[in-house]
């Protein structure tokens, strides 16, 4: 858990492998997937806009490497470097575009869709065909029962756009994958890299690590 809700945020993270999801809490008590950060993803955004705790679990689902900096040490270092705390406003702008187009898609596509772009963007950040994650991750991250995501796997498998095996999913035909996915995708990638790219990223990051 990199972070609990309505709890102090201690750190920040800038992600450089692995994945993790932001989770909120729903009316019954579960806990519904509200974003995803994988590599070139900032933990901490709260820190940024000044404030020190968020109504989000960030939990960590998949396995990687991050930079880990105290939210002392990252007030003194935005002052310290005008130039990250430019980059992280811009992310922030990137994370609002994110969730508001997300609303849209929930809202007016289907299941098949948004479960294309979702392994799409988990696919983008992750770097690898493979995704270590399950059906009832899924589920939950799309707001959906386990079985309905079980059903349009099937269907996906079936004409070859990938492959399910015991707690993992293998990406066969990207391109495929890309045909089925909503306009959505390609909206929240090209705002990403438009405003967050690693050409902007490498000097202020390259100083952080200093």
């Amino acid at each position: 858990m990199l972070h609990e809700r309505n709890l102090p945020i201690a750190h920040a993270y800038f992600i450089e492998r692995g994945l993790a999801s932001l989770l909120a809490r729903s009316g019954d008590q579960s806990m519904l997937e509200v974003g995803t950060l994988g590599h070139m993803d900032f933990v901490g955004i709260p820190l940024v806009l000044g404030s020190a705790r968020t109504p989000y679990r960030c939990v960590v689902q998949v396995p990687g490497e991050a930079l880990r900096i105290t939210a002392e040490d990252l007030r003194r270092v935005l002052s310290g470097i005008p130039s990250l705390h430019h980059l992280l406003l811009r992310y922030i702008q990137v994370r609002t575009v994110q969730s508001t187009q997300l609303v849209v898609c929930n809202t007016r596509h289907t299941l098949k869709q948004r479960l294309a772009r979702w392994l799409l963007f988990a696919q983008d950040r992750i770097h690898g065909n493979e995704l270590p994650l399950t059906h009832q991750f899924l589920g939950r991250a799309l707001g959906v029962r386990r079985a309905g995501v079980t059903t349009a796997m099937g269907r996906m498998e079936e004409t070859g756009l990938l492959h399910r095996g015991r707690g993992r999913i293998v990406i066969l035909d990207r391109a495929g994958l890309e045909a089925e996915a909503c306009d959505c995708y390609r909206t929240l990638r090209a705002e990403h890299g438009r405003l967050v790219c690693d050409e902007v990223a490498a000097p202020p990051l390259a100083a952080l690590r200093q």
